[in-house]
């Protein structure tokens, strides 16, 4: 046993760490916590006493709900670094949790029709006349966790084919043809907007009409907080004759990812209804 002193073996190292052996041995698969030796004969594993204050330090983040690759940045970063990290983990996740907390107390208002608490106060909607609309597309099917990451790439690849046939004076538009959420992944187009006379190949055109939109205020701009929007557009859009006509979109001006409206396509049912 001498050739372990400076070592334990793995069920006394999740011990001192706090850390039972199924996860360390994920954070093995991950490259997060790599054992010091691992026996040839029996494949059990042991660890070194100066990985211990790492090991504590992976099951603190865990503990705090970080996610194993902000973990893996964390680790790997320079020590002047990591507090700069963690501080902004912190900073997500009060966004995140102030915005889940504004959703739930709108359901909470809802579910109990209490109306004698004040309920968030939304943008009103509003109607304009949208003339055809030619882009470039990519749909990608994403839940909400990746839809940042999924709308960034493809606006990037989308705009370098357009070129300078990309139109900069109108809006980047998510279009979404399904419910995107933690589990359900859409899916969505991104619409890069090209000039009509471009004659960039794959252009797609649609047709001039009508739509409801709100502007989402700034911190609103995030799932799960912006559904507030979608709920106005898509009720305004049942009311005075009016009925929706296609899916609901997110409108991005002047590629501020922060800068948003939401709309909705609508027609009327009939005939004197117009400008309604």
């Amino acid at each position: 046993m001498s050739e372990h002193r400076t070592r334990m073996p793995i069920g006394e190292f999740g011990r001192v760490t706090w850390l039972s052996p199924r996860a360390l041995r994920l954070y093995e698969r991950r490259g997060l916590l790599a054992p010091e030796v691992v026996d040839q004969f029996t494949g059990y594993r042991y660890y070194g006493i100066a990985q211990a204050d790492r090991a504590r330090l992976i099951a603190l983040l865990r503990r705090a709900g970080m996610p194993l690759d902000r973990i893996g940045d964390v680790l790997d970063a320079d020590p002047r670094r990591r507090s700069d990290l963690v501080a902004a983990y912190r900073e997500d996740t009060a966004r995140q949790h102030a915005r889940t907390a504004a959703l739930l107390d709108d359901l909470v208002d809802h579910l109990d029709g209490d109306r004698s608490h004040p309920t968030r106060s939304h943008p009103p909607v509003e109607r304009r006349d949208v003339p055809a609309q030619v882009f470039l597309s990519r749909t990608v099917a994403t839940t909400a966790a990746d839809l940042p990451r999924h709308v960034e790439v493809a606006a990037t690849d989308l705009s370098r084919r357009a070129g300078s046939s990309r139109d900069e004076d109108r809006p980047l538009v998510v279009v979404y043809h399904g419910e995107v959420s933690w589990e359900s992944d859409g899916p969505i187009d991104v619409r890069v907007p090209v000039h009509p006379d471009s004659g960039v190949d794959g252009t797609e055109v649609e047709p001039a009409g009508s739509e409801l939109f709100v502007a989402v205020p700034y911190g609103d701009v995030q799932f799960p907080t912006i559904l507030g929007a979608f709920d106005a557009v898509r009720a305004a859009a049942t009311v005075q004759d009016r009925r929706p006509l296609g899916p609901p979109r997110e409108i991005y001006r002047q590629g501020d990812p922060f800068r948003c409206e939401v709309a909705q396509p609508y027609a009327v049912t009939r005939v004197g209804a117009a400008g309604g």
